[in-house]
């Protein structure tokens, strides 16, 4: 692994795959960053490899770390910031300027009335980034996945797939969906209401297996409907079931570095009356959730 950035959040990713007590990270003296960037770098250079390996030691426990640990990362963002942009969203370059891209580690809220656009914008948002090889799962609770992935294959064509005046699709039909199978792109098979632990429980296993590192959920009423139907429609009952999933996704987008995109219904405003903060259902964790 690369003594940087990326090498770094890959070398933490395998290690908790194989086990942290059965790992030791080996990595050169701090002050030859800028020189040396991998085993081969160090080789060329002479480096004394036996005590760099006598010198490694394990990973730190993720809940615990110390300015040891944390140093040579720190060094590294301060030397070279650029590497620690989100992945920009090349088809939507004013939207990247005000978000600085997709950030690992970071949750982000999507609001806005029934039928303006949410998930047709975050569907050119994940075939955007899956271009640049950002694994992406979706959890659509919505909207079928047959009836989303309609959608995004005729966004990712660019055109029509029905030919004009008639009912029939594009002679090249095929071979738009053979390209668009080769994106990274995983869709949960959940609908409707469901359980938040066995949502992240899936999460969990993609971001092991399928190296995900974007998870859209759309949307938190509808995957929370069927909790609202056993509280028997209670508001503060449900206050409480939002604030929770809302509170083990920030977790989860923290503990395994991965981006959340969470589509939130706004509450209903009188005509006229733009949208707020104060307009999203839930607690002061919602609106915080992107820093």
């Amino acid at each position: 692994m690369d003594n940087d950035g990326p090498g770094q959040a890959a070398c933490d990713k395998f290690a908790r795959k194989l086990g942290l007590n059965r790992c030791y990270v080996v990595k050169p003296d701090s002050r030859d960053t800028t020189r040396i960037k991998d085993a081969n770098d160090a080789l060329r250079a002479g480096v004394d490899m036996r005590a760099l390996i006598a010198a490694a030691e394990k990973p730190e426990h993720q809940d615990i770390a110390t300015f040891k640990h944390l140093r040579e990362q720190v060094l590294h963002e301060i030397r070279h910031p650029d590497e620690y942009n989100g992945t920009p969203i090349h088809t939507l370059p004013e939207l990247t300027k005000v978000i600085k891209g997709f950030r690992k580690g970071e949750m982000a809220l999507v609001t806005g009335p029934t039928g303006v656009g949410k998930t047709t914008l975050l569907s050119q948002m994940s075939i955007d980034v899956a271009r640049q090889g950002v694994n992406t799962l979706w959890g659509s609770f919505e909207v079928k996945n047959t009836r989303l992935v309609k959608k995004m294959l005729q966004q990712y064509h660019g055109n029509a797939l029905i030919k004009p005046g008639t009912a029939d699709v594009i002679d090249g039909i095929h071979a738009v969906a053979d390209q668009f199978q080769q994106l990274p792109l995983y869709f949960m098979t959940f609908h409707g209401g469901s359980e938040v632990d066995q949502v992240i429980d899936a999460m969990d296993f993609a971001v092991y297996a399928y190296d995900v590192e974007h998870v859209i959920i759309d949307n938190l009423q509808f995957m929370l409907s069927r909790l609202g139907r056993r509280s028997g429609g209670d508001f503060n009952s449900r206050f409480d079931q939002q604030d929770l999933a809302i509170e083990k996704f920030r977790r989860f987008a923290t503990d395994k570095n991965v981006h959340i995109t969470l589509v939130v219904h706004p509450r209903k405003e009188d005509e006229g009356v733009r949208l707020g903060l104060s307009s999203v259902f839930g607690s002061a964790k919602v609106n915080e959730s992107h820093p």
